[in-house]
């Protein structure tokens, strides 16, 4: 089911794109965080956001370039439209933004008070023993195994985000035009390589 929905996100997303859309998916993680700053209290340095968002919008807008012109490279693919790929994208920072809402759950079921101790502290510029103990308390104020199976349950929902963002770019380059498995596991990899890197030595 779900491995069918992705199926029709990329194939709606090339057929039909829409830069609207794409726009409000990419602002969600960005909405959420200013959202549960405000929330909990901590303080928001308006420089430093619209540094981050502008970042991330040029990488993104950056790596569906990359992926064009891999695609279009190695597998001609003449009708495919840039506004395309930048939809299907999208929809990883979609897939973002609902790992965002499932991780502050979870971190609020598991530690009960936690932002606000460490808001507080954050508002008073002042991280101490005291403040750090209050922490460390909160964090043991659960059993160990239910943190064992909140982290567990964690780290598993990650990996299925990670994964089936993934398998949404595939999916887009595939039915990018046509071409055998092996083109679009090579654009695949090399895009993957290419943007790995840029992500971890200059973002």
């Amino acid at each position: 089911m779900l491995i069918g929905l992705l199926h029709r996100i990329a194939k709606n997303s090339l057929e039909r794109p829409n830069i609207v859309l794409a726009i409000v998916f990419f602002l969600l993680p960005f909405v959420f965080s200013i959202s549960a700053r405000l929330a909990f209290g901590f303080p928001i340095n308006v420089i430093a956001l619209s540094i981050n968002v502008g970042a991330a919008l040029i990488f993104w807008i950056a790596s569906v370039g990359l992926l064009y012109i891999l695609i279009r490279l190695v597998k001609g693919a003449p009708a495919l439209k840039f506004a395309g790929l930048l939809t299907g994208q999208s929809f990883i920072h979609l897939f973002n933004f609902i790992l965002s809402v499932f991780v502050l759950a979870l971190f609020l079921v598991l530690f009960p008070g936690f932002f606000g101790i460490l808001a507080g502290a954050l508002q008073q510029q002042q991280f101490g023993e005291t403040e750090l103990a209050q922490v460390f308390s909160q964090m043991q104020s659960q059993p160990d195994a239910i943190l064992y199976v909140g982290f567990a349950i964690l780290i598993a929902v990650f990996i299925a985000v990670l994964l089936l963002s993934a398998y949404l770019i595939y999916l887009l380059i595939e039915f990018a035009g046509q071409g055998s498995r092996k083109q679009n596991w090579l654009i695949f990899i090399v895009w993957l390589l290419i943007v790995a890197t840029v992500q971890f030595f200059l973002l």
